[in-house]
C-alpha cells in the first residue's frame, strides 16, 4: 500500500512537471519573468523563423535544464529576450513548448533592427507608466494615455498646417490649501477637521502632433506655487 501511494505521488510530480513545461507561452502579465523583454506589444508582426542547426531548448535562462532538442528545418516564434539569451515558443511532440535557447543558436536571418525597435518601444511604454503613476505628461503619449494619467481636458482646439492636423488639449492647475473648521463628534465635543480646497493656480497645455503628445507647457497664474492637475 505504502509503495502504491509513493508511486501514484511520483507520477502526480512528473505530470505537474510536464503541464508547466509545455504551457502555452501567452502569459499574463504579473507571470511574465523580470529582466526579459518580450516583444508582444512592443512589435507589430511576430518574429518567426525557420532553424538551421539542431538546437537544445532549455527550461530556463540559466540554460541548466534541457528541455527539447529541436531538429534542423523547424519553426519557432521569438517571444522575448534578456541578456542571456532568447525565449521561444515552438510545437514539440503535438505540443506547444516555450523555453530559452542560447545567444549563438539564434537563427540567421533575423533583422536584428527588430529587437532594438522592441527595447525602443518597452522603454517608452515604462516612460509612460511612470507618467501616469505621477500624474503627468510627457511626449510620446496617445490621447487615451493622458486621460488615464490627468483626467479630461477641460478645453479643446485643433487646426491644421503643413504636418496635418494639430490638437491642443487645456487643463486647469490646482493647488490644494488646508482648511480648518470645528465639527461636533458622536459625543457632543468640538473636534478640530482639517479639509483641503482646491485653488486654481494655472493651466497645463498638451499638444498633440500625429495623434501622440509633441509638446507639453505649464503656465501659472501663481509663479511661486507647485500647480498639479487633478481628475
Amino acid at each position: 500500500m505504502k509503495g502504491s501511494t509513493l508511486r501514484f505521488a511520483w507520477i502526480s510530480l512528473v505530470l505537474l512537471t510536464l503541464s508547466i513545461s509545455l504551457a502555452p507561452a501567452d502569459l499574463a502579465p504579473e507571470l511574465r519573468e523580470e529582466g526579459v523583454l518580450y516583444f508582444e506589444g512592443n512589435l507589430p508582426d511576430k518574429i518567426t523563423a525557420t532553424l538551421s542547426n539542431a538546437t537544445t531548448v532549455y527550461l530556463r535562462r540559466d540554460f541548466q535544464s534541457a528541455l527539447a532538442a529541436l531538429y534542423p528545418g523547424q519553426k519557432i516564434e521569438l517571444i522575448g529576450m534578456s541578456p542571456d539569451g532568447y525565449l521561444l515558443k515552438t510545437n514539440y511532440r503535438n505540443n506547444t513548448i516555450t523555453g530559452w535557447i542560447r545567444p549563438e543558436d539564434l537563427p540567421t536571418g533575423i533583422d536584428p533592427t527588430l529587437f532594438v525597435e522592441a527595447q525602443k518601444r518597452q522603454k517608452h511604454r515604462d516612460a509612460v507608466a511612470v507618467a501616469i503613476a505621477n500624474k503627468s505628461v510627457i511626449q510620446g503619449m496617445s490621447p487615451d494615455e493622458v486621460k488615464q494619467s490627468v483626467g479630461r481636458p477641460e478645453q479643446i482646439s485643433s487646426h491644421t498646417d503643413a504636418n496635418g492636423m494639430a490638437l491642443t488639449w487645456i487643463f486647469t492647475t490646482y493647488r490644494e490649501e488646508p482648511q480648518n473648521s470645528y465639527v461636533m463628534n458622536a459625543f457632543g465635543q468640538a473636534v478640530l477637521q482639517t479639509y483641503y480646497v482646491k485653488v486654481p493656480v494655472g493651466q497645463l497645455v498638451v499638444d498633440f502632433s500625429n495623434g501622440v503628445v509633441s509638446s507639453v507647457a505649464e503656465r501659472k497664474t501663481d509663479p511661486s506655487s507647485p500647480g498639479v492637475v487633478t481628475n
